[in-house]
């Protein structure tokens, strides 16, 4: 048993909290970043949960038509001539800090076929790399012959 956020009463999931789900919907359910989010727009809450009400809206109905679309521009599209898109991870960059506000960004890369980590001006191999928890990834296209 729960609560919502916005109400003190009991709720079995957070389905029963309308604002909780908006929250937890446009951070990617991320509770650092909903909790960041929250604070952040405390003195507009009920009008910030109904622009990502509206934001929400308007991305499933863009995704319907560019789903419709892009059957249609498949079943036209001209064939890839040079080869699979076959991809490897190359690198990551990921956050170090207790939320958004505060700490930086690191680098991760497989150099040598080993992962390590660019943080600042330390640079060490990395064991256990967050492989999960990158804003962004790097890949490199793998050639045919090529692992």
């Amino acid at each position: 048993m729960g609560y919502c956020l916005f109400s003190h009463t009991p709720s079995a999931t957070v389905n029963h909290c309308p604002l909780q789900l908006s929250i937890l919907q446009s951070t990617g359910g991320n509770i650092e970043r909903a909790a960041d989010w929250l604070f952040s727009h405390m003195d507009d809450l009920e009008q910030a949960v109904a622009a990502v009400n509206a934001q929400q809206q308007q991305q499933q109905q863009a995704g319907a038509a560019a789903a419709a679309g892009a059957t249609a521009a498949a079943a036209s599209a001209a064939p890839v001539l040079d080869g699979p898109g076959r991809y490897r991870l190359k690198g990551f960059i990921s956050h170090m800090g207790s939320n958004t506000a505060c700490g930086h960004y690191v680098a991760h890369i497989i150099k040598d076929g080993r992962w390590v980590i660019f943080n600042d001006d330390k640079v060490a191999a990395s064991t256990q790399p967050p492989l999960t928890l990158g804003y962004m990834y790097l890949f490199e296209r793998v050639q045919e012959g090529q692992q």
